[in-house]
């Protein structure tokens, strides 16, 4: 029990051991590493298991079961949507995979080969740049302050507007299981080094994205249900969609997010070209580099 102990406290200091490591950690399986994802699972047929990142289109994805599964006086709205909750007449369920009721639970499903079990995943460069845009620029309104406290407290105290860079570089100063969990990797929130999922679906590949839609039983394709692709923050300002960023930007949060490129088959080759030959994080030939970036 001591050695089991340690080896867990190891994989949430250590992202790098938790990589090489926790693939041999079987017997339990390590969910307390899983924090900040969204857990769902469903036991009528097709049997389906989801785990969805923040920033990894998770409310939409939410909504949708909800909308597929739920009559409508019984979905969540607002902040109830990511609370947890039984609705056992309809055999659904979203729960905490570290909490002691559901730990046994979570462990059955693993095991269980009828089970549909898949991640939405994401490039992380892509990620941070929509929570840096949804968080900084949308929720906190440019409020450094509120950002500092709720988001990035390794910030330092200062006027004028936090750039992307600054904000990368202060995510380096937190260990990445402390991040907050719109900022904390993919393979963290979700234990996509340990727990067997079938399959890792790309939030920007659709056919992959309906046709896990599908696997879980849904009748409406995932592209065709009713999203809110929030393109505004929450004082009516356009939120930015691309950051002035050089090659060091890139380096550090290559830092951060290689476990997850490397367990999900992503690279930074596009970030460095695009930070390095243009200086900004995203880079297309027709875009207005002045309208959209910040």
């Amino acid at each position: 029990m001591t050695s089991s102990w340690i080896l867990t406290a190891l994989l949430l200091l250590c992202p790098t051991l938790h990589t090489r490591a926790a693939i041999a950690y079987k017997e339990p399986y390590p969910w307390v590493a899983s924090r900040g994802g969204h857990h769902l699972w469903s036991t009528r047929d097709p049997k389906f298991y989801i785990c969805l990142s923040p920033k990894v289109a998770c409310s939409e994805w939410l909504k949708f079961i909800h909308q597929e599964m739920l009559p409508s006086e019984l979905q969540p709205h607002g902040s109830a949507l990511y609370r947890p909750h039984k609705f056992p007449d309809y055999n659904l369920e979203r729960r905490d995979p570290q909490s002691q009721s559901d730990y046994h639970k979570v462990q059955a499903i693993a095991e269980d080969p009828s089970v549909y079990k898949f991640a939405v995943v994401r490039h992380p460069w892509d990620r941070i740049n929509s929570a840096y845009r949804s968080k900084y620029e949308g929720q906190c309104r440019f409020n450094n302050e509120c950002f500092r406290r709720v988001f990035v407290p390794s910030l330092e105290v200062k006027d004028g507007i936090y750039t992307f860079h600054e904000v990368v570089k202060a995510l380096t100063r937190i260990p990445p299981i402390h991040l907050d969990g719109h900022f904390r990797p993919q393979t963290l929130t979700c234990d996509l080094t340990t727990f067997p999922f079938d399959e890792f679906v790309d939030l920007k590949n659709i056919t992959q994205m309906d046709l896990a839609a599908k696997r879980s039983g849904f009748k409406t394709p995932f592209s065709q249900a009713s999203h809110e692709y929030g393109v505004f923050g929450e004082n009516g300002r356009p939120t930015h969609k691309c950051h002035y960023c050089n090659w060091e930007t890139v380096r550090l949060a290559e830092v951060i997010y290689g476990v997850d490129a490397a367990v999900l088959g992503y690279n930074f080759d596009d970030a460095y070209a695009s930070c390095k030959e243009h200086g900004v994080s995203v880079w297309k030939p027709d875009m207005n580099v002045s309208e959209l970036c910040i």
